[in-house]
């Protein structure tokens, strides 16, 4: 039975990171399945789902790899992930839905938008944020992808956030993004 692993891995960003961290799974027997990674302003951070080499187990994987990548002083984290939750699926049914956000940058914004689609029954599978603009004039860029759960109707999601923009002072486009048939 195939064993996972999440490894997290943060520090300060510079050239060589991905390839210190794919050589040392890579030496240790590990196979990288899925990987998401972000540059936020000097940090970088990267998270991948491994498949393990038999017989090893996520905290033998915390331990053996810091050796391969002590170099770059990074912080790592290894969790185990069951076998079911690791398993690839097929393409899920469920409509994926894009909300993105822009307006001046406040405290609340992440929290209020967050809670809405909670209390709709979506799910964020995706989340980007940025500050972007001028120090005395910021901006807040918030681009999410979203599943509605349980057969849920998008429209009340899409009246909650209407009713955010003017609490918030941003603007807010909600559409379903449409798939292609490949």
């Amino acid at each position: 039975m195939n064993h996972f692993a999440i490894v997290t891995a943060f520090g300060q960003d510079r050239p060589g990171i991905v390839a210190a961290l794919a050589e040392g799974l890579f030496q240790l027997g590990c196979n990288i399945e899925d990987t998401s990674s972000v540059q936020l302003r000097g940090e970088f951070t990267m998270m991948l789902l491994v498949r393990l080499p038999k017989g090893m187990a996520a905290d033998q994987l915390a331990d053996r790899l810091p050796p391969h990548i002590s170099s770059l002083d990074l912080t790592v984290l290894c969790r185990e992930v069951p076998a079911q939750a690791a398993t690839r699926t097929a393409a899920s049914d469920t409509p994926t839905y894009m909300l993105s956000v822009y307006g001046a940058d406040h405290p609340g914004i992440v929290a209020k938008v967050a809670r809405a689609v909670s209390d709709h029954h979506g799910n964020i599978t995706v989340m980007n944020t940025r500050v972007i603009g001028s120090a005395v004039k910021p901006v807040y860029v918030m681009v999410l992808e979203i599943k509605l759960m349980d057969g849920a109707s998008p429209e009340p999601l899409k009246q909650a956030l209407d009713r955010l923009k003017p609490d918030l002072g941003v603007d807010l486009t909600f559409r379903k993004i449409e798939s292609a048939n490949l």
